[in-house]
């Protein structure tokens, strides 16, 4: 199965948790974004040891998904709100997940290529000179 696709299953998964009429089983829902961790973390990997038209194509994803992933990780750090069905930052969270690929066409995608020109620019090597600079002056 493709990493992309995985992923998605687990969202779907986590999607069903979160639109109960119930109070959330906390166990459970921190097992699932675990699982979603993972995934995101190989995906991570996948993409490093990708061609560049391959990189080009995960990394929207990668950061939708880690932005996902902030989100969610909020719902654990403030568990009472798990304990509310269909709380107000729930519904968010939600509404963002349901908006993947719309968020990816219309912010992801822009975000992702300013992100690429700005870290393969003048703005890179001026950062990587700094950096070594730092770095020598540190081993004196």
């Amino acid at each position: 199965m493709d990493a992309l696709e995985k992923i998605q299953g687990t969202l779907d998964q986590l999607t069903g948790i979160l639109k109960l009429n119930t109070a959330i089983d906390e166990e459970l829902y921190c097992e699932v974004v675990g699982s979603f961790s993972k995934e995101l973390k190989l995906l991570l990997q996948r993409y490093f040891e990708s061609d560049e038209k391959t990189r080009d194509h995960l990394r929207p994803y990668l950061n939708y998904y880690r932005q996902l992933q902030h989100y969610l990780v909020f719902l654990i750090q403030n568990d009472k709100i798990l304990q509310v069905p269909h709380h107000a930052e729930i519904l968010q969270t939600l509404s963002f997940m349901e908006k993947r690929e719309q968020l990816i066409a219309e912010i992801y995608i822009g975000f992702s290529e300013a992100q690429k020109e700005l870290l393969a620019g003048d703005f890179r090597r001026i950062l990587d000179d700094l950096l070594e600079s730092k770095l020598r002056k540190m081993k004196k």
